[in-house]
């Protein structure tokens, strides 16, 4: 499979946007194959000599932050591999422990947590099969595809590539793993050094470098795993290089030209090695230093009473010494040592007739072979349990994935069935598009809350998020936003009595995270932005003439802010990075009025209508998602606070009826969709709604009718 190529812009992530979307804050390249999620078969992460055993004491591994563009679509079990750039080995298999996020630890790799990470996006792993590292040489041949140059390659492996990939490790003994694996001295080679003592730890969580979707998720550390080496240079480099991360004189070329110029990714190992268990270990010892003690003493009985000693050997070798050289001191770390060591005592029992001596052989040898057995047994059940699990996750993942394509398809075909729209049960919460999980959608569903019923309408042309709407002439119009990679200039309008969708004349300016609603059957579109730029400009959609014109425009630029028309006048509150500010528009008056500020700072919020009040709902302050809820008195002109409801998020929609303020969906912190409805009225306060029929879902749009 050919991969040409391919360069895409993405933008540094923030709280408002998607990963690949990104908002308004910088740019940067990567050169990357930009394999669909389906496509993607497993992804090579690097490392350096020097960088390794953090990278496997931390579980982790990581690329700059351009690459999480196919590292978000890292799944729990997909293969993954570690290339080494000091010796351009490639070292595996490891299988990833979660989904592909950024800044699971927002100082690895950084000079013991004195500096950020250069490397964000990350993903915890687990060792899946210890193997041999497989040299350049060889498995070139296999990803020749990923080459763009001599000495660079792609990270993205299709799944053709990955399964000639892992075809080429060959599993590692495990004697030679547990002979090669002492923590306790691993921890103290030179390479280790640097990451012993890394000081205070930094937990300031920065809200603006992630992504809407990112989580923030404590590293786990385990002892390093030391991989057996057939050629021998890895361990031989291992033990020379001391050069410390500050003072690495080459950075990884092989990461693109544009990304980041320093990469260090880095792996763990998740699996419980079959050391024996540690009384059995102390049990061995002490049997050992009791048979060493029995021995000497034997042995002195025997000279004393034969009377012949060597007296050259005796004479230039201490009695000690020749003891030491007769039974083997060495502890117990492999099989093939302690099944050595008994045989040098059962010949010597032999030799000199005693009885209790082979005894205590015998039963010494019994207990480990009793042990040999029952630790192999124990691994495989271990493999067998994993296993299972590993089955069960993947299965998992594929019905959601199953469920969420059929679910798509089923509203695409919806309008075929029959006019769907005719089982709307009175008045309903039409809600377009947003995104459920990773998916972006074009869907129009009709919600129902007295009933719990959410019935599929007609979808949209094309997916849509981060969008906005407003009702006027029995239509629901929807403009702006973009699928997650690309903000639209697209307007479209659906007609409830034919339940289909027509294009409009388009806005002037690409742009998403605006707001938008009806005043005097006109449409207004308000703020946003368009990735480069953050809008001040309100466009104004006048059916009459068929086209958008400019509007006056407001005070501020405004990026996700929130518009509702109250009193005859439009009102806009706050921005994206927890603007305190209001302003209104009173088409009496003719210009823009500021407003007193809000108390709390919140963007990506909501507002709308409550009796003779405007409620600001919800959203960013900066910092975090927040539950907090302002309510303006138009008469009294300020902002009072209200009830907090129950669960912190920001893009969630608020929508009035039937006298109830209802608040559904949305994105918490973690960047995880909401599917809870809370409802609020002026008698009672907010609760959590029964109605489930909605599911998660974030940056939608809402509109009641």
């Amino acid at each position: 499979m050919g991969a040409g190529r391919k360069t895409e812009t993405f933008y540094a992530g923030t709280p408002s946007t998607p990963a690949r979307t990104n908002a308004w804050y910088g740019t940067y390249s990567v050169a990357a194959r930009n394999l669909r999620e389906d496509e993607l078969g497993g992804v090579i992460f690097g490392c350096k000599h020097n960088t390794m055993n953090e990278c496997l004491t931390k579980q982790l591994f990581g690329l700059p932050s351009g690459h999480i563009s196919y590292v978000k679509n890292v799944k729990p079990g997909m293969p993954l591999f570690l290339f080494n750039y000091s010796d351009r080995k490639m070292h595996g298999i490891f299988e990833a422990a979660c989904a592909g996020k950024l800044n699971i630890d927002q100082f690895a790799w950084s000079d013991g947590g004195r500096i950020k990470t250069q490397f964000p996006a990350q993903v915890l792993v687990s060792m899946k099969t210890q193997c041999y590292p497989v040299p350049e040489s060889h498995f070139k041949s296999v990803i020749s595809d990923n080459y763009h140059r001599p000495r660079h390659f792609y990270f993205e492996l299709d799944h053709a590539q990955t399964s000639a990939l892992i075809s080429l490790f060959k599993p590692a003994p495990v004697h030679d793993v547990a002979n090669k694996w002492d923590p306790s001295k691993s921890l103290q080679s030179p390479t280790t050094k640097a990451y012993l003592n890394p000081g205070p730890t930094k937990s300031e969580f920065y809200t603006k470098d992630l992504d809407p979707f990112g989580v923030s998720s404590e590293s786990h550390c385990v002892a390093p795993y030391k991989l057996a080496d057939p050629e021998g240079e890895y361990a031989s480099a291992c033990r020379t290089s001391t050069i410390h991360l500050d003072n690495e004189s080459s950075k990884w070329d092989d990461l693109d030209d544009a990304a980041t110029k320093e990469g260090t990714e880095s792996v763990n190992d998740d699996h419980q090695h079959t050391n024996p268990p540690r009384e059995e270990q102390h049990d061995t010892v002490a049997v050992r230093q009791k048979l060493q003690e029995l021995f000497v003493l034997r042995q002195q009985e025997a000279q004393s009473s034969n009377g012949t000693v060597d007296s050259a050997s005796d004479k230039s070798m201490p009695q000690e010494a020749q003891y030491g050289a007769a039974l083997p001191t060495d502890p117990p770390d492999s099989t093939s040592k302690a099944d050595a060591s008994i045989e040098d005592l059962t010949s010597l029992g032999k030799y000199h007739g005693n009885a209790e001596l082979l005894h205590i052989i015998n039963e010494l040898s019994k207990r480990t072979r009793a042990m040999e057995k029952k630790l192999v047994e124990s691994d495989k059940e271990k493999l067998f349990l994993r296993e299972s699990v590993k089955d069960a996750e993947r299965k998992v993942q594929q019905l959601e994935y199953k469920f969420e394509k059929l679910q798509l398809n089923y509203n695409s075909l919806a309008p075929l069935v029959g006019g769907p729209y005719d089982n709307v049960e009175g008045p309903s919460i039409f809600i377009l598009g947003g995104y459920r999980g990773s998916t972006c959608l074009s869907s129009l569903d009709a919600f129902c809350p007295r009933t719990d019923r959410l019935v599929p309408l007609c979808p949209m042309s094309s997916a849509r998020a981060y969008a906005a709407a407003a009702a006027l002439n029995n239509n629901i119009y929807i403009f702006g936003g973009g699928d997650g990679s690309t903000w639209y200039h697209s307007v479209e309008y659906y007609s409830r009595g034919e339940n289909q969708w027509m294009t409009c004349p388009r806005l002037k300016h690409k742009k998403g995270s605006l707001a938008g609603t009806t005043l005097n059957d006109k449409i207004f579109a308000i703020g946003g932005g368009d990735g480069s730029v953050v809008f001040s400009e309100v466009e104004m959609f006048d059916p009459a003439l068929g086209r958008w014109i400019d509007s006056l425009s407001m005070r501020q630029n405004r990026f996700a802010p929130a518009a509702a028309v109250f009193n005859g006048s439009l009102y806009v509150t706050g921005g994206y990075d927890g603007n305190i500010s209001a302003e209104r528009y009173d088409p009496r008056e003719g210009f823009w009025a500021l407003l007193p500020s809000m108390s709390v700072r919140r963007g990506s919020h909501s507002v709308a209508v409550l009796g003779e009040a405007l409620y600001a709902v919800g959203g960013y302050d900066g910092s975090n998602r927040i539950s907090t809820v302002e309510i303006f008195d138009s008469r009294a002109n300020s902002w009072r606070m209200g009830s907090p409801f129950s669960i912190a998020r920001g893009y969630g929609c608020a929508i009035t009826m039937d006298d109830n303020l209802f608040y559904i969906g949305g994105i918490n912190d973690a960047g995880e969709t909401i599917d809870t409805v809370e409802v609020y009225n002026e008698r009672q306060g907010w609760s959590v709604s029964g109605c489930q029929s909605v599911g998660g879902r974030g940056f939608a749009c809402a509109i009641a009718v």
